[in-house]
């Protein structure tokens, strides 16, 4: 299991949060989801630079001498600063990573007093094997470098992209990852539905050229929309030469099982669109149940807003990737009923590979209610195994949650009895889902100002 603890850093006071195959943030405005959401995908997405600076050390025949976990530490205080930008000096923070909490393996980043960003490892974090294993990856980039090697350019070539796999696949071990589809998917994505081809090229290099005017406090925002928008625009690519979603799962004709998957994941995506996706040179449309045709830049908000999550959802089936999802607010524009139906295709999607891990942030009770009986169906069951045909009927089963595979957490909680610390955790373990007291506390403060208004109702008509 991962872990993260943060003290002063951002809007983030002090929080203490297991990251569980599925973990949700939920809060007021300003009170740290999108931080705590962006220093997790910051974490993991470090192994991408750790293997990039590892590959380039490594391949350069001058360099045979330098400290490997320097190294680590010099990028990752570099990698920190162009994320998060360099306006670090208004407080002092600590930041404490867990890749592997039962084994205390982690990464600390300190601000300390004299402002200085110390990057600190536990004392076995690399375990002996690794410089060896390094020294071997060496070794097969020294092999393409030789003179007599070089007489086949293709096989040489074939061997840089086999060490370079194989060096990956040592870090995402050093660090303890297993997925290798790692996404953050941001808030205001109808952004990316009403923007033209021209658009996108322009809006591309005015992004790039902002990443490189470093520092700018603001570059994780663009890093993230950037990131996000060339995702999007790699599967519209994709979607138009087939179409649609259809014919995407036509293609798969020789997987009859995944076939069959997809066309249950694409019965969900009609349903909360409440129509069919096409995209063509065109653009993007919807054929709304009645048969009606609507572009996407003239549909809802809601359609507008969900659009681009269902369709990496689909994806993530088609190309059965292992994926980490990070959601800002699942819940925008969509009615209650939507959000349920949305959050169900998540849990499939968490449940296809042992791997997948999803994390949202939210404001809406609703998404909570809906993982409280997600999580809540799988207890029955196992209560009562005679049972799973019944609750099967009422949620399918492939929705389910594990228990002991779910986080909750509230932040801020300023409208909150005193008692609820900033950070607190929401997930009842004894019973396995959301804690009631939570959700009966967010109805009571919904419910409280029409209960005071009746109240003044009732004396009305007593005094006449």
């Amino acid at each position: 299991m991962q872990k993260i603890i943060i003290k002063n850093f951002g809007p983030v006071q002090d929080a203490e949060i297991e990251i569980k195959k599925v973990l949700v943030l939920i809060g007021e405005q300003a009170s740290g989801k999108s931080t705590i959401a962006k220093l997790i995908y910051f974490f993991n997405f470090l192994r991408y630079n750790i293997s990039d600076k590892l590959t380039n050390l490594l391949k350069d025949p001058e360099n045979d001498d330098f400290d490997t976990e320097e190294e680590i530490r010099d990028l990752i205080k570099k990698e920190f600063y162009e994320f998060f930008g360099t306006d670090l000096n208004t407080s002092i923070f600590e930041i404490i990573y867990y890749y592997n909490f039962e084994e205390g393996k982690f990464l600390m980043l300190e601000l300390n007093h004299d402002k200085g960003l110390q990057i600190i490892f536990n004392i076995d974090f690399f375990d002996i094997n690794f410089n060896h294993k390094l020294n071997n990856i060496k070794e097969m980039y020294r092999f393409t470098l030789r003179e007599k090697d070089n007489d086949d350019p293709v096989i040489n070539y074939q061997l840089q992209i086999n060490a370079r796999r194989t060096l990956f696949s040592i870090v995402s071990d050093l660090l303890e990852i297993r997925v290798i589809d790692l996404l953050f998917v941001i808030a205001g994505r109808s952004l990316t539905v009403s923007y033209s081809d021209l658009f996108e090229k322009y809006f591309f290099a005015d992004v790039m050229n902002r990443l490189n005017q470093y520092p700018v406090e603001d570059r994780v925002d663009d890093k993230l929309i950037f990131d996000f928008i060339k995702r999007i625009s790699l599967t519209k690519d994709r979607l138009k030469r087939f179409g649609n979603f259809k014919g995407l799962i036509e293609r798969q004709s020789e997987n009859m099982e995944i076939k069959e998957y997809l066309k249950k994941i694409l019965s969900r995506i009609n349903k909360i669109i409440k129509g069919e996706y096409f995209i063509d040179n065109d653009g993007e449309k919807i054929i709304l149940d009645n048969q009606k045709k609507i572009y996407l830049n003239n549909a809802s908000s809601g359609q507008q807003e969900v659009i681009r999550i269902l369709q990496d959802i689909f994806m993530i089936f088609d190309q059965q990737s292992k994926a980490l999802r990070i959601i800002e607010e699942p819940e925008a524009h969509l009615f209650p009923v939507a959000q349920r139906e949305l959050v169900e295709l998540l849990a499939l999607m968490v449940n296809y590979q042992p791997e997948n891990q999803l994390i949202i942030t939210t404001h809406s009770p609703y998404i909570l209610s809906v993982f409280s009986n997600l999580l809540f169906a799988s207890r029955v069951v196992e209560k009562n195994p005679a049972a799973e045909a019944e609750v099967q009927e009422i949620i399918d089963k492939d929705c389910w949650l594990n228990p002991q595979e779910f986080s909750a957490y509230s932040l801020g909680n300023h409208s909150f009895p005193e008692e609820m610390q900033y950070c607190e955790s929401i997930f009842d373990n004894k019973m396995g889902n959301i804690k009631q007291n939570y959700l009966d506390t967010v109805s009571e403060i919904l419910g409280s100002e029409f209960s005071q208004l009746y109240s003044i109702h009732g004396k009305t008509f007593k005094r006449r």
